[in-house]
């Protein structure tokens, strides 16, 4: 099988990572995959999607100009582009992974009655929008990916789809094994402090509110606890510092901003994690990240992330503020605990989120899709 992903953007974000992983793994199951992507400034200092296809050895198509913003040149070259390549290069099958890219491939496959499958995945956190675009879309469409069950069932009653072309695939996790360093001492902290950390885009619709509440519960109970935040945004004043001020708990949460050269010595420094919602992308990735470097994590109700982490077995899962302040104690306290939970944490990362697995997941998928045909 002939495989061709297609996405319409260049920089790092969420999505972007287990794009470029899958189909690094894809290849080296001996799928005949290319990735066609967004050219990015060539003067961009910070990782990019075409970098890290290369350092991947992912086999780039460049065949396609990709925009998402307006441009009617771009857009029309594209609409010609897709479908000559894909009949030229036998393409079996097109995977999409944004709405743009989704809708070129879609209209320019329109009418041909070789047409490769078309595949998306979901990347979205509640779901993709009910619009009357996108349910026009999906009737073309002949296999959708998502993240999580519940977005599965969610899309499936959104759009009426077919659940025998739908799969559930978790985004996978590519475990951390260099060396780290604990960052304490740089962070301003104690020896014995123990240390709560949150990953993030620092946006208010991200939970922090609820996070630094049952912080400041926490400590009025316990000494030597320090909230690290990491991340960051042009709203970090409404959803941070303000909220910070607010309750009068600055000297013991530290604003640790953007980290890349030591983002996991950083994790390595955190005792637990928490995450009240995943970003508008629903990978989660920080989460997955630090569960698979042993770390035991806590998280809210919403979302995919009750389906990552299992409530008393690898962290817990919080259903209010007095709810986190509980099971963070719970954690701090119990060293014992904390590092049953990290390990079954580290344990679930290793078998559930392995892009090998996911990958012939992924084919077996495919495989099931072509047996049963495209949507009439």
């Amino acid at each position: 099988m002939k495989c061709l992903h297609l996405f319409s953007d260049w920089k790092w974000t969420g999505p972007a990572e287990p794009v470029v992983s899958l189909c690094e793994h894809l290849a080296a199951e001996g799928l005949d995959v290319e990735l066609a992507f967004r050219k990015g400034p060539v003067d961009f200092k910070e990782r990019t999607v075409e970098k890290e296809a290369a350092g991947r050895q992912v086999r780039a198509c460049d065949a396609f100009r990709l925009n998402r913003y307006f441009s009617l040149r771009d857009w029309l070259s594209d609409l010609r582009s897709i479908r000559s390549y894909a009949l030229r290069k036998r393409i079996d099958l097109i995977h999409c992974h944004l709405t743009h890219d989704h809708a070129l491939a879609a209209a320019s496959l329109a009418g041909s009655r070789l047409r490769p499958l078309l595949v998306r995945t979901d990347h979205k956190r509640d779901g993709l929008s009910a619009g009357a675009g996108m349910k026009a879309l999906l009737r073309r469409t002949d296999g959708l990916v998502t993240y999580s069950a519940r977005i599965r069932d969610l899309d499936a009653s959104r759009f009426s789809y077919p659940a025998g072309r739908m799969i559930a695939l978790p985004p996978g996790v590519k475990a951390h094994v260099g060396p780290v360093e604990d960052l304490r001492q740089d962070l301003g902290l104690k020896a014995a402090d123990r240390v709560i950390g949150v990953i993030g885009r620092l946006k208010p619709d991200r939970g922090y509110d609820v996070i630094l509440r049952a912080f400041k519960g926490l400590i009025e109970r316990m000494e030597g606890v320090k909230l690290v935040i990491v991340g960051r945004s042009s709203q970090i004043e409404e959803s941070i510092k303000k909220p910070l001020a607010a309750l009068k708990i600055e000297k013991d949460v530290v604003l640790a901003g953007y980290r890349l050269d030591d983002y996991f010595s950083m994790i390595s420094t955190f005792d637990i994690f928490v995450m009240m919602r995943a970003g508008s992308d629903g990978t989660a990735r920080a989460l997955r990240e630090v569960m698979a470097m042993g770390k035991p994590a806590l998280v809210s109700d919403r979302g995919m992330l009750p389906e990552l982490v299992e409530d008393g077995v690898d962290g817990y899962v919080a259903r209010d503020e007095n709810g986190l302040t509980n099971a963070m104690e719970r954690l701090l306290r119990d060293d014992g605990l904390r590092a049953r939970l990290g390990e079954a944490a580290r344990r679930k990362a290793a078998e559930k989120w392995d892009y090998r697995t996911q990958a012939r997941q992924l084919m077996e998928f495919y495989e099931r899709l072509s047996a049963i045909g495209g949507r009439k």
